[in-house]
């Protein structure tokens, strides 16, 4: 138990020591300020950009949505920032727990370490970091985000700055940046199930009079599991340089490294029901992977950014992303099947997960304000390319099919690691390129009334092939796929108008247009999404702009939305699955309701209720797997007078019932397969609760208690995946004590 602690402890302490040394304590000229980055509008009149040190939970402004630098009450659309205050506070570690707490975001997992998000009744598949494009499908290493500044989320569509008009939501992770004076932190945690943390983050000026300037983070996580045989280890890797070219020209590069391996990975959800089609009643701890199961994951990530201020308040902005996704690693999972009363009944799903996924992105854009007709305007115009590339070798096996049968499920320490060759053959590979020129402009068309007006057009192509070959390694079939799609062009409109100083009522529309990756069971791409999405609402910007509140009404309309076919299961070779179209006439309406910054004086309230309703071409409630309602309350509050060195908080979150439909035994049979019927497995609605506190000592350090599902409630955060469900996380307690420069 003390193993990890101890490796945690020392990874920490040693790294630490750097930030005593003297030459990085080294003082620096107060007078030289390095160059501020521009911005087209930063309404705060105490928030900028970067939440970090703010105490805050909202931003004075963000990007996402239109690429313009705008107050989140000046963006035409529904909008949620978690700062690194509110990440501090609730122990928010990962992309997923982040996401937990954010208003209309859902969160479900497939297996443990797959987890997918949705936001008004549609799957997130947008992500970005640090704002520029990206092409991965979704964000498979579950992001630590020791390394951000804030996570914006934009919940309806963005095509103007995604390439693909998505009415979930989009995703921006926000990377920290080098600070203009020096600070050094650093920090362990210990929690429930064995569960370790340690990190250390320092930075500043370095040399030339603060015109070097530059910034490390480094974490470790050792953990156990509530889940049987289940562990995880991710070592966590940030640097990034920021130097004064002139005192018009800021260079940054950077390069970002998370390393995820893992023991006993799942490969599907546990059985709802037994075989003779009774609920099986099994533990929330129960897992039906080998010990050895494994699905690691390493990401690399280099970057670069160059931001040159011309005349006036007019910047030059050019930016580079390369990240490259590796995984090698092999699955046993007891995923198909329904359990016998002796623990027999169970088929394992088997695979060698081994391939390299490759994104190149870059990115050049020009903005500022402009005048036009007596009154200042604001404009940004660019052009972004974004490139990935994903191949996995052929490999071979002769495994006998009386491996795949598991005798007892709950023991399964003496199943082997299966054999298998990894040739030099060139198996499943595919690649995706997008190229867009974009516009947007802020109009000031009165003192009240404001416009933003966007427009992408571009391109977007997707090939894949399977290639078959031989004993003896000769080409049977290429077995290839393609679409493309050219002359995309995705308008976006949005108006407001100031009712008074502190709040404003808007409405905004977008395209719909989103070429889908993913395939029919004939291994056919399924068409692009197409549709409309639309959004009004009210919102206001109060005490001093460190309080927002919005309340929007949303709805769109789309054709040829992907839906997982379960009747179909994953191939058992790559683990794909299949998906067949919706067909026409899918509609999401609802509405959201949110406050986000801080009440009063140390009381900082970020809430958020929102209702959404899916309907397919008929007219009849689909995606019943996600819950009609949710609402999401988290707020601390540092006490006054003696007490003053503590800070209380909690969280809730509350969400109506789920259900979805699975093959059910009826307990007959016909030869040895089991007669099953369609039927609903369905979680109830139910509330978890968290707390918080913290105390200072002084102003260095810290120590903090965080309690996740005090109540320890027991609830299916998924449910139906291929006749299971997945259990959601029990009660935990996490210890941290940190020490700050």
């Amino acid at each position: 138990m003390f193993a990890p602690f101890t490796r945690s402890m020392t990874f920490t302490l040693g790294l630490f020591s750097l930030v005593l040394s003297p030459e990085l304590l080294a003082e620096t000229d107060p007078e030289r300020k390095p160059l501020e980055l521009g911005a087209t509008r930063i309404s705060a009149d105490d928030l900028g950009a970067t939440t970090e040190h703010t105490g805050a939970y909202t931003t004075g402004s963000m990007s996402t949505a239109t690429r313009l630098n705008l107050s989140v009450k000046d963006t035409p659309q529904s909008i949620s920032v978690t700062t690194r205050q509110q990440m501090d506070d609730f122990n928010l570690n990962t992309l997923t727990e982040v996401l937990r707490q954010t208003t209309g975001v859902n969160v479900q997992h497939n297996d443990s370490d797959r987890v997918s998000y949705s936001s008004r009744g549609y799957s997130i598949a947008n992500f970005q970091v640090d704002g520029m494009l990206n092409t991965f499908g979704f964000m498979k290493s579950d992001a630590d985000t020791i390394i951000y500044d804030r996570i914006e989320v934009v919940r309806g569509a963005t095509g103007l700055t995604t390439g693909a008009g998505d009415p979930s939501a989009t995703v921006n992770m926000v990377r920290k940046r080098p600070t203009a004076q020096w600070q050094a932190q650093t920090g362990v945690k210990a929690g429930s199930y064995d569960t370790y943390y340690s990190y250390v983050d320092v930075g500043g000026p370095l040399a030339f009079e603060g015109r070097l300037r530059g910034r490390t983070v480094l974490a470790y996580r050792d953990s156990q599991s509530w889940r049987d045989n289940y562990g995880l280890q991710r070592a966590v890797g940030y640097g990034i340089l920021e130097g004064d070219l002139s005192d018009d020209t800021v260079l940054a590069v950077g390069f970002d490294y998370q390393n995820k391996q893992v023991q006993g990975t799942s490969w599907g959800t546990v059985p709802y029901w037994n075989s003779q089609g009774g609920k099986a009643g099994l533990s929330r701890s129960t897992n039906m992977a080998a010990h050895w199961s494994s699905w690691p994951l390493t990401d690399k990530t280099t970057f670069a950014t160059l931001d040159h201020r011309l005349s006036g308040d007019w910047h030059l902005k050019a930016a580079y992303t390369h990240r490259q996704s590796d995984t090698d690693g092999k699955v046993y999972y007891g995923g198909a099947g329904f359990p016998n009363d002796d623990r027999s009944g169970m088929t394992a799903w088997a695979s060698h997960m081994r391939g390299t996924s490759r994104m190149e992105a870059v990115d050049l854009n020009l903005s500022g304000t402009y005048a036009l007709l007596g009154r200042e305007h604001a404009l940004m115009m660019g052009y972004g390319e974004a490139a990935q590339r994903d191949v996995s070798p052929v490999m071979r096996n002769s495994i006998p099919n009386s491996y795949y049968n598991i005798e007892d499920w709950k023991y399964m320490s003496g199943i082997g690691k299966f054999p298998d060759t990894v040739t030099d053959l060139k198996g499943e590979h595919s690649s995706k390129q997008q190229k867009a020129g974009y516009l947007a402009t802020r109009l000031s068309l009165t003192d009240r009334l404001h416009a933003v007006l966007g427009s992408r057009y571009g391109s977007w192509e997707l090939e894949s092939a399977a290639p078959t070959y031989d004993d003896n390694d000769q080409l049977l079939r290429a077995n290839k796929a393609r679409q493309t799609h050219n002359d995309m062009w995705t308008p976006y409109a949005g108006l407001l108008y100031d009712i008074t100083p502190h709040y404003t009522v808007y409405a905004s529309y977008t395209d719909i247009f989103k070429p889908q990756s993913v395939k029919d069971v004939n291994k056919k791409y399924l068409e692009p999404v197409v549709g409309s999405n639309y959004e009004v609402g009210l919102k206001g910007s109060l005490l001093n702009e460190r309080l927002n509140v919005a309340a929007a009404y949303f709805w769109s309309k789309q054709d040829n939305v992907a839906e997982r076919d379960d009747s179909v299961p994953p191939n058992p070779t790559t683990g794909e699955e299949y998906y067949k179209s919706g067909g026409k006439g899918n509609k999401v309406n609802g509405f959201e309701l949110e406050v986000a910054g801080e009440v009063m004086p140390d009381w900082n309230l970020s809430a958020g209720y929102t209702y959404t309703h899916s309907l397919n071409g008929s007219d009849k409630r689909n995606n019943t797997g996600q819950p009609l309602n949710l609402l999401k309350v988290s707020s601390a509050y540092r006490l006054p007078g003696a007490w003053r060195n503590l800070t209380v908080g909690g969280a809730v979150n509350w969400q109506s019932d789920i259900h979805e439909f699975g093959n059910r035994p009826t307990g007959q049979r016909v030869g040895n397969r089991l007669v099953t019927e369609r039927a609903k497995i369905t979680q109830q609605a139910y509330t978890v609760v968290n707390l918080m506190s913290r105390y200072q000592f002084d102003e260095h350090v810290s120590a903090s208690i965080n309690v996740n599902n005090l109540f320890d409630k027991k609830y299916y955060e998924r449910v139906g995946f291929y006749n299971g469900v997945y259990w959601g996380d029990p009660r935990t307690v996490t210890l941290a004590l940190d020490w700050k420069l």
